[in-house]
């Protein structure tokens, strides 16, 4: 990778940066854009890599090569323009119900894609700074660097404090994760990015005008906004309450539950749809709202 590498290219400035690692936006001879995750823990960005590398979903970005050198590895995915959802949702000071309705649809799908897995894959590290809102509303999920392959010991303990369930953390477990601590994440970050929210017990006001709720519209429309708007909190509130116990056997068990929460339906045990579906699913019973 790089002028003596496999990969013709430059860098073109830092677009993140970590405890162990830092992504460059880099370009090459075609004006083609690519992301390069540059770290000198070999071990783990070669495990990112070949996590990465074995999937083809949507919701994560697209594996294009891993070399190394004596000093580091350095990784090459598909560059995600567009914006964390953490940044979004502080700046427009949360987000709507309907809003998170859609993101939670998607990430449960994704999430459990890695699930369904053979072996099982753990992403571990659900939080609004790792999920890109892109242009077209979709959302993407990076940094792999926590993730792991349930087949291996998974115990190190991982995650970001606020977000990473108790038992991954080891405050009241041995360090392990399972697809119940992926369902901890998903929650907790959508508790985080909710308009008005400051618990998950208890009504807020509800936002006039980021939400679209309210403002110069029929009232017709708005009424039927602001119903939507209502059912979409209701579902997430009940998604909410029940994933983020600290008792993990206490919380739903996969993303196959949290699916059915969301949207009012039962379980679905026929195993994941098919990627050529995933998009049109994830619409079908959301709220159709562009977030950027």
């Amino acid at each position: 990778m790089g002028e003596s590498g496999r990969y013709e290219y430059h860098f073109v400035s830092v677009i993140g940066e970590g405890a162990f690692s830092r992504v460059y936006l880099t370009e090459d001879g075609k004006g083609q854009r690519y992301a390069c995750k540059v770290s000198g823990e070999r071990r783990l960005l070669e495990r990112e890599a070949e996590l990465l590398g074995g999937l083809h979903h949507p919701l994560f970005p697209v594996f294009v090569g891993y070399e190394e050198s004596r000093e580091e590895g350095r990784l090459m995915m598909e560059f995600v323009p567009g914006m964390t959802l953490g940044r979004m949702a502080g700046l427009r000071g949360g987000i709507s119900a309907r809003q998170a309705m859609r993101i939670a649809e998607e990430l449960a799908e994704g999430l459990r894609y890695l699930h369904e897995r053979q072996p099982a894959i753990l992403y571990r590290d659900l939080k609004p700074d790792n999920i890109i809102v892109c242009q077209n509303g979709h959302v993407k999920l990076i940094d792999f660097g926590c993730a792991c392959r349930q087949d291996v010991q998974c115990g190190a303990r991982v995650g970001t404090p606020g977000f990473a369930p108790p038992e991954q953390l080891g405050k009241d477990g041995d360090g392990t994760a399972g697809s119940y601590s992926d369902v901890y994440g998903l929650a907790r970050t959508i508790q985080s990015i909710l308009t008005g929210r400051d618990k998950v017990a208890g009504r807020q006001p509800y936002s006039k005008g980021r939400d679209g709720v309210a403002g110069r519209q029929p009232h017709s429309k708005g009424r039927r906004q602001r119903r939507e708007e209502k059912r979409c909190r209701r579902r997430l509130e009940r998604m909410i309450e029940g994933a983020v116990r600290e008792d993990w056997k206490q919380r739903p068990q996969d993303m196959a539950a949290i699916s059915g929460i969301l949207t009012g339906k039962r379980k679905n045990t026929e195993g994941i749809l098919c990627e050529k579906n995933i998009w049109e699913s994830s619409y079908k019973n959301s709220c159709s709202l562009p977030l950027i």
